[in-house]
């Protein structure tokens, strides 16, 4: 067995698109620039990800952004646990909108315990 006897398949088999024979170059880190705001700033991990999950739902891309703590323990010390939900500029106001809804109807307030 030989490497060398491999044929390559340069197109798509149903559709006869022609494939790729490479991956692009990934960016460099410095070359990524993508602006983003805090919207939210949630009590812990669960919170962060049902909102990522609302948001989600909504079409619009959030980052949570926190300490790494966050990962390794499920509690919240002054604020060491908490995550920032960050999303474009562009989509902050209908993201903000999404989150009241959400918390409305099930979302517990984290914060009402401490």
């Amino acid at each position: 067995w030989s490497m060398a006897k491999i044929d390559f398949i340069y197109e798509c088999a149903d559709c006869g698109a022609e494939l790729i024979t490479e991956l692009p170059p990934l960016p460099e880190p410095g070359d990524i620039d993508i602006e983003v705001v805090e919207i939210w700033r949630a009590a812990d991990e669960m919170e962060a990800q049902i909102i990522r999950g609302a948001l989600d739902g909504a079409g619009i891309n959030c980052i949570l952004r926190g300490e790494a703590l966050r990962h390794t323990h499920g509690f919240t010390v002054d604020g060491l646990g908490e995550v920032s939900v960050m999303v474009s500029p562009d989509d902050a106001e209908q993201a903000k909108q999404i989150i009241v809804q959400a918390r409305s109807r099930q979302l517990p307030d984290a914060r009402a315990d401490q």
